[in-house]
């Protein structure tokens, strides 16, 4: 792609295996590495000096907008941009898996000129801690909140040049529903809380990778919810600045400080002003996918809640994470000059292992379904789909087993549950790089008609090395927290594929924190040549085959069988 300038992607023009791949260049680890909280930013990208050259891809270009802080850019015309996201609170501030705000929406450019967009954010959990004169629940008597809320939004830019770009948005939204110990009481249910939000922001160009950004609000809220008072009209000044070092990096840190009307509940049940900050960075994964990561004491990503701190005194961090993305075919596909067509082999390498996932992604547009079943009620079906090259989408539903060897004290459940995330590609063997790199995130809950439905969160990184034969290496280490369980794990496997399609597996994950008992899988997996259909049988001490199940060991040995099939959904019609 030679309209733009990558410093840390080597160009690979065919397609070359392991072993020619050591004859012909010196591998390079690139790319940027997913730490295990979900936040994807290597350092050594943030050291590039290259000055960006033109792009077609809306995602090389500054950002409009940086977590929940707006700036005065805006895409260009035709750009339809999808994001989905949440924000975590720590875990240790209270039982389960801390707070979470799920959030998701999308916007069109109309024009060069103009864009209108739509946000939905969802928020069911206490808060972070008492407030005085508040009744709540559990021992400590916090405040529960449930709210679902709804924002469409249009901005329209006023002004650009070279140094100067302004803009002019404006929001109409509304809490669907709101359920609240803190405003009307929790079994006062409360629906149609119209709010919004006038924003001005104004962006000066210091240089080409360098933005500084000044951003008065004007947030319309009510006074008082059911007698209780509520945020009112607050005027508020941001100011923020955004660093580009290259197309695939951004590095940004915002300051939004409320002037008139208080925008912050203290423990003590005053209300008071506190700025709402926040600092992160974003990565392109590929010209049309980039993952944005960012620390803030914020509680809302519309326009209209982005100036309200987390309850109680907007103290407590929240770990924030958003996947953006931008389809198109006008766009560049990925960083890397892409190879030949994926051989029979490589295809074979998309599926993921017994207790392991890999590397590799689907191919773009292509979805992979599994379905298995095996001894001590042990089942599942997964639904895998390929977005765009380098990412991926999972979703998985298993009941795990029910063997009273399983230690009940941190096995969930054995319900149905559900886990939904993405899985993003950072470095691929076959198209360049010394090995392959990704990360997956997902979180899930158990289905169940039962009040109580356990919340679960899971992430793990995973290479994988081919050898030239045919041999290859699995190292994952991983993370799971639901209840006040706590799980660390490095998987590590061994994959040896024959010519006929036959693959033999093993794999081991010594676990650590809330148990220290390993899990581990082997057997053997049969692709059916070029069909997409593969049959897999292993042995097993794991109560299940994704995610918190593969950390869970059982005492005794079971059995399991798996059925796939990969295909492009297009091809079905």
């Amino acid at each position: 792609m030679s309209d733009f300038v990558s410093d840390f992607t080597p160009p690979v023009r065919l397609r070359l295996s392991p072993s020619s791949w050591a004859q012909h260049t010196s591998p390079s680890p690139q790319g940027a590495l997913l730490g295990l909280s979900g936040l994807a930013l290597a350092t050594s990208l943030m050291l590039s000096t290259s000055a960006m050259a033109q792009s077609v891809n809306p995602l090389d270009a500054m950002p409009g907008r940086v977590a929940a802080f707006e700036t005065g850019n805006i895409n260009p015309a035709g750009t339809f941009e999808l994001n989905v996201g949440a924000r975590q609170t720590s875990p240790d501030n209270r039982a389960g898996t801390g707070n979470q705000v799920y959030h998701g929406g999308g916007s069109y450019a109309f024009t060069d000129r103009f864009t209108l967009g739509l946000q939905l954010q969802n928020y069911v959990d206490p808060i972070g801690g008492p407030i005085e004169g508040v009744p709540g629940v559990g021992p400590d008597r916090i405040p529960q909140l449930e709210t679902n809320e709804l924002a469409l939004w249009g901005k329209y830019q006023l002004y650009q040049d070279e140094r100067w770009a302004i803009s002019a948005l404006a929001s109409a939204e509304a809490f669907l529903t709101m359920q609240s110990d803190i405003w009307g009481g929790f079994f006062n249910k409360q629906t149609g809380i119209t709010l919004g939000a006038v924003k001005a922001p104004i962006t000066y160009k210091a240089s080409s990778k360098l933005q500084l950004h000044l951003t008065p609000s004007l947030t319309l809220a009510p006074n008082d919810i059911a007698g209780d008072r509520f945020y009112g009209t607050i005027f508020s000044l941001g100011a923020g600045l955004t660093f580009k070092p290259n197309n695939r990096v951004a590095l940004f840190g915002t300051l939004d400080a409320p002037i008139s009307n208080d925008n912050t509940i203290n423990s003590q049940g005053e209300w008071e002003k506190l700025p709402v900050w926040t600092v992160g960075g974003r990565y392109n994964v590929t010209p049309r996918v980039a993952l944005e990561g960012y620390v803030t004491n914020g509680w809302g990503v519309t326009p209209a809640t982005s100036i309200m701190t987390f309850w109680p005194d907007g103290d407590h961090i929240l770990v924030g994470g958003r996947l953006v993305y931008t389809p198109g075919s006008k766009y560049d596909e990925s960083y890397r000059d892409l190879s030949l067509p994926p051989t029979q082999a490589q295809l074979n390498a998309q599926q993921d292992g017994f207790t392991l996932g890999t590397a590799a992604t689907l191919e773009p547009g292509h979805m992979r379904t599994e379905i298995w079943g095996g001894s001590d009620s042990n089942a599942g079906i997964s639904l895998n789909f390929s977005t765009d090259r380098d990412t991926e989408i999972q979703v998985h539903f298993e009941q795990f087993s029910d063997s009273d060897t399983a230690p009940d004290d941190i096995r969930p459940s054995t319900d149905v549950h559900y886990m939904i995330g993405p899985k993003l590609r950072f470095m691929d063997q076959d198209n360049g790089n010394a090995f392959s790199l990704a990360g997956r995130m997902m979180y899930g809950r158990q289905i169940t008609s039962n009040s109580v439905k356990i919340g679960v969160f899971y992430t793990d990184l995973i290479a994988n090395y081919e050898m030239p034969n045919r041999l290859s290496f699995t190292a994952s280490p991983k993370i799971a927290a639901w209840g006040s369980v706590e799980l660390v794990g490095l998987g590590l496997g061994l994959d040896y594929t024959f010519d006929n399609g036959l693959a033999l597996i093993a794999e081991v994950t010594p676990i650590g924190r809330d148990n220290d008992e390993a899990t581990w899988a082997a057997g053997a997996r049969y692709h059916f040549g070029k069909s997409g259909f593969s049959v897999d049988a292993m042995a097993t001490n794991a109560i299940g085959r994704q995610g918190i199940g593969s950390m869970i060991a059982q005492d005794d040995t079971r059995f399991a069988v798996t059925l796939s099939k990969s295909f492009d959904p297009g091809s079905l019609f």
